[in-house]
């Protein structure tokens, strides 16, 4: 992300800063506010411009992108005037920005359910708050009337009891997709499998232990990534039994109603076949 600066903070004179826009070492963006770079600014670098000029914070979709939790984008509402209190305010860049409990918050009253579940998901996995933290202050913010507070109330309701973060927004799409499959409840996420003998075998993605299913899922590759990626497919497959499922990012994604019909296949081969007896 460019830098954007006051004026004051770099420590030049008016000319050397008009010096700087005329050979695009910058751009000026509002009185006393530059960006590093000449190419045309975003919205985000503009509502980050629109902070430090107005010596606010970040809130709302703005904390949020900035925090880079998944599925959020500027919705073009302005920062909130009111501060949240300091010590739920923390730097970012140079930016003022209220902490990942607080945009949660915040994001609750403008997300719906779907995009909200992704934000809270990733922000679990930064470890910018704990679920115990959401629940605790659930009965204020009912209280207060806070607007959001019934949507983080049925999304929390949604995670099976003491399941961990997922492991990446591809993960937390096919968590979301399974829900269409009827009857099917929440799979369990990273999984461990050990074989016969107690040993360790591998982790996976997501599965349904009592169906003897699980799901691998191919997000971005890395080299000899999917040569791994068999092999441990066929480690876990030798050591349990169960039936796998492999979906791509394109498949989830760009896809999701076919993917839905080929995992909903592949849910009712399980419930036909008879339970690994090493399962």
């Amino acid at each position: 992300m460019r830098r954007v600066f006051t004026a004051e903070e770099s420590g030049l004179t008016r000319s050397t800063l008009r010096w700087g826009e005329r050979q695009r070492k910058w751009v000026r963006l509002e009185r006393g506010i530059y960006l590093e770079g000449d190419d045309p600014p975003t919205q985000v670098d503009r509502e980050r411009a629109h902070v430090l000029a107005a010596s606010t914070v970040a809130r709302g979709t703005l904390a949020g992108v900035l925090h880079g939790l998944d599925s959020v984008t500027l919705d073009g509402r302005p920062t909130r005037e009111h501060p949240p209190p300091s010590e739920r305010i923390q730097t970012i860049g140079n930016i003022a920005c209220a902490d990942g409990f607080t945009t949660l918050i915040d994001l609750a009253a403008v997300l719906d359910d779907i995009l909200w579940e992704r934000a809270l998901e990733s922000a679990l996995r930064k470890g910018l708050l704990s679920l115990q933290e959401l629940e605790t202050v659930l009965p204020e913010l009912s209280r207060a009337r806070t607007p959001g507070t019934t949507r983080i109330r049925r999304v929390l309701a949604l995670r099976p009891a003491g399941a961990p973060a997922t492991e990446s927004l591809l993960e937390t799409l096919m968590v979301q997709l399974a829900r269409d499959i009827p009857g099917l409840p929440p799979p369990v996420r990273q999984y461990t499998v050990y074989d016969e003998p107690g040993e360790f075998v591998a982790r996976v993605d997501l599965c349904w232990p009592e169906l003897g299913l699980f799901i691998e899922l191919d997000g971005q590759h890395h080299p000899g990534q999917p040569v791994y990626d068999a092999r441990r497919e066929t480690a876990v497959v030798a050591a349990t039994g169960w039936l796998v499922g492999r979906f791509t990012w394109y498949e989830v994604v760009q896809i999701p109603r076919s993917t839905a019909r080929r995992l909903a296949a592949l849910v009712e081969q399980a419930r036909r076949r008879p339970l690994p007896q090493s399962a």
